[in-house]
């Protein structure tokens, strides 16, 4: 957590944004960090959410992670008013001392407004910076005085753009008020394959992809670290041009590793020399179940086909 700082998370509908949120509050509610068994300090998580239900997804979800519930508290919204005169009304960002006195009740570590746009209010665009920047200075002091981290989780836009950082919705603003952002998806052609990628860091050197699996049960799990990049993540799905490039591809793919496993460096080296291009080497990877393993702790990555695959 980046602690008295503001964070991102972004990423497409059903890509499991949710998922990754509730993972990380479970694992700090008991004391470990997301995606290892490295322990830390237990500390509360306050979770804000419109777009699903405390009681029928987001405790389920967060009780199947293992997480301590004693230490998982929802801000539902704003109550005004005494005696039988009280009023009920919706939490918006810009209340900082709503926020701030949930903070000083539950005395969280960790703040998860998922997503951003419901909680911005009517009166705010999402794509004015001048309307936004407020709003994330506001937020970036309370995470200051607090101590805590707040995760601001949101949607990708669906215009196409050069960089993983300008695909968030709304200003690029929000990114910029940020001080670490993770992208999570899947890869266009093959939605098995998910990902946690992290594509802006103020704090110091990028973290390892983390990957991770939604089984059909529903259950979430991490599978440890990943190859795959933003920009993988973000591609389009492929068309009937491509036929070709993929089996040409794949054919390299057998030839080179019928053999055995070698250096992933290497494979790419070689593929890069007869003019297959980066991700559709990864396609025809993931089409033909190529496997990555580290040769030892600190080696590097090294491909082979399955057992099935190979002579």
């Amino acid at each position: 957590m980046a602690n008295g700082m503001l964070g991102m998370l972004s990423g497409d509908p059903g890509a499991g944004k949710t998922y990754i949120a509730l993972a990380i509050a479970a694992a700090i509610t008991t004391g470990r960090v997301p995606c290892t068994a490295e322990r830390r300090d237990l500390a509360d998580v306050l979770y804000l959410s419109v777009e699903n239900s405390p009681e029928h997804v987001l405790r389920p979800r967060f009780d199947s992670l293992g997480g301590d519930a004693r230490r998982f508290h929802f801000l539902r919204g704003s109550v005004t008013g005494d005696g039988d005169r009280t009023e009920r009304g919706s939490v918006r960002l810009s209340d900082v001392r709503l926020l701030s006195d949930a903070l000083q009740q539950t005395r969280a570590r960790l703040v998860i407004v998922d997503p951003i746009q419901s909680y911005l209010g009517a009166e705010v665009d999402a794509h004015r910076s001048n309307e936004t920047r407020p709003v994330m200075d506001g937020l970036s002091r309370l995470a200051e005085e607090h101590g805590c981290c707040v995760m601001l989780v949101r949607h990708l836009s669906k215009a196409p753009t050069g960089k993983a950082i300008h695909r968030g919705l709304g200003s690029i603003d929000l990114s910029g008020a940020v001080r670490t952002e993770l992208l999570v998806g899947c890869l266009p052609d093959d939605p098995e394959q998910r990902a946690l990628v992290q594509v802006k860091s103020n704090l110091g050197q990028f973290g390892p992809s983390l990957g991770y699996i939604i089984e059909a049960d529903g259950k979430f799990r991490w599978t440890g670290e990943s190859e795959l990049t933003a920009a993988a993540l973000l591609a389009p799905e492929s068309n009937d041009k491509e036929t070709g490039a993929l089996a040409e591809a794949k054919d390299f793919l057998l030839s080179v590793l019928s053999q055995g496993g070698r250096p992933a460096e290497e494979v790419q080296a070689e593929a890069r020399q007869t003019g297959i291009s980066e991700r559709t080497l990864k396609r025809a990877k993931q089409k033909l179940g190529v496997e990555s393993r580290k040769v030892s702790m600190n080696g590097p990555w090294g491909w082979s086909l399955p057992e099935e695959g190979q002579e």
